[in-house]
């Protein structure tokens, strides 16, 4: 399968976004959307933090072919499914001391429903990853496509059922995870037990973990940054203010999807000597700056219609979402250049720059909240973005020896759009 088929495979996912983005404050409302927004990044900090930055180790551990495939699938399962259970215990047990400020107005049954399903989202996690790195993006792509879609079903009838309760979205994201990890977990086996035995080594155990605890590292860092201004505004302002701000956020993030769809195709490419990686990498950059800007722009124009698309409630995501889009395409460049720096075991870098990230993002969106309100608090994220991916780029730069312009679009890149459209009506 071609690089910009399973590229386009990958967009599909964009269209489910906006699907998600529109329903769910429809349903719910911003105090209700606000909830369970809340309660489901408790379930991402179990992630963060768990997942121990293994998935992004795999990518060199699998490159260097040391150990087989089967050692490192069943020592990754055991590590993460070990490290979401004492993360979730450890937050459970500190619930009482920010119930009344981070977690406010957040119900404790829905704590329960996230935290019990971080464990279940680890499984599906790593188990696509393999099926990612193992070439089948197809796959991949489909899994994630078909639990969206189940999700959207689950909140249409939990819509109907319990209306503008946040209890129904929740319930409807722990059936979609379970299905998830059931599937992915079904695939692997069936993809590998012909070929290898599952296991868990202690010693791979700990090399993952020593290797993975840079990324780890960072992965706490980018989560403070990204999530961890919902809980400040929760506890500055109120739920339904965090609702308005998730609103903007999921919205201005639809233009990651170019990036995370580009990087699933790229990282299998990336297992090459090191001179590859890096020229493949600023190609497929170079074209997803190109799209990332392209959907921004179309996004900023139809930011006027938030009040009409998600209700009157939300009229006031469309200037948080213009504030928000600069650095999304920034994000999004970040992510792409980290692909090679990962390649070349460069994770404690990326740790590092995640924690400026994490730091800068939450202080300036603390600052911005108490001055500007919801707009401070989205200019002082896009600030933060675009800090962490101009210290990126500098390395990228630096470390493959590739020129900025490589990671600019050409007009020559016209070419290669109309080749490819050329391409596929010739197939049919």
């Amino acid at each position: 399968m071609t690089f910009a088929r399973q590229s386009l495979g990958s967009l599909l996912a964009l269209l489910f976004g906006v699907a998600v983005s529109i329903l769910l404050p429809r349903v719910l409302g911003p105090e209700a959307r606000g909830e369970y927004q809340l309660a489901v990044k408790v379930a991402g900090l179990v992630l963060a933090v768990a997942q121990w930055g293994i998935p992004e180790v795999l990518l060199q551990a699998l490159a260097d072919r040391r150990v087989s495939q089967g050692a490192l699938i069943g020592t990754s399962l055991v590590l993460g499914v070990s490290g979401a259970l004492v993360v979730a215990v450890a937050l459970a047990a500190a619930y009482p001391l920010v119930q009344d400020n981070l977690l406010r107005g957040v119900e404790p049954v829905l704590l329960v429903l996230t935290l019990g399903g971080s464990a279940v989202s680890l499984i599906g996690l790593l188990s696509r990853r393999f099926i990612q790195l193992g070439g089948r993006v197809d796959v991949y792509n489909g899994l994630d496509i078909a639990r969206t879609a189940l999700f959207l079903v689950l909140v249409v009838i939990g819509g109907v059922l319990i209306p503008q309760q946040a209890l129904g979205p929740t319930v409807a994201w722990l059936v979609g995870e379970v299905a998830l990890a059931a599937v992915a977990t079904t695939f692997l086996w069936r993809k590998t037990h012909a070929t290898t035995t599952w296991s868990v080594q202690p010693g791979l155990g700990r090399e993952l973990a020593t290797a993975g605890a840079p990324i780890q590292f960072g992965l706490l860092g980018m989560f403070i940054g990204s999530e961890g201004g919902a809980f400040v505004l929760n506890a500055s302002l109120d739920v339904s203010a965090v609702g308005i701000y998730s609103v903007a956020l999921s919205v201005s993030r639809l233009v990651l999807q170019i990036s995370v769809a580009l990087r699933t195709a790229l990282q299998p490419r990336l297992l090459a000597n090191e001179r590859d990686s890096a020229a493949m990498t600023a190609r497929v950059t170079r074209h997803g700056l190109l799209w990332m800007v392209t959907i921004a722009c179309g996004l900023a124009l139809g930011s006027p219609l938030a009040g009409f698309i998600f209700g009157r409630d939300f009229s006031a995501v469309g200037p948080i979402l213009v504030i928000l889009l600069p650095g999304m395409v920034a994000y999004g460049v970040w992510q792409l250049l980290a692909s090679h720096l990962l390649r070349i075991g460069r994770r404690g870098f990326l740790a590092w720059v995640a924690w400026l990230f994490g730091v800068t993002s939450m202080l300036l969106q603390a600052v911005g909240a108490q001055a500007f309100g919801l707009a401070g608090a989205a200019f002082g994220l896009s600030a933060a973005y675009l800090l962490a991916t101009l210290v990126v780029l500098v390395a990228f730069v630096q470390l493959s020896g590739r020129p900025v312009r490589e990671l600019l679009p050409a007009p020559g890149d016209l070419a290669f759009y109309v080749g490819l459209t050329r391409r596929a009506l010739a197939t049919r």
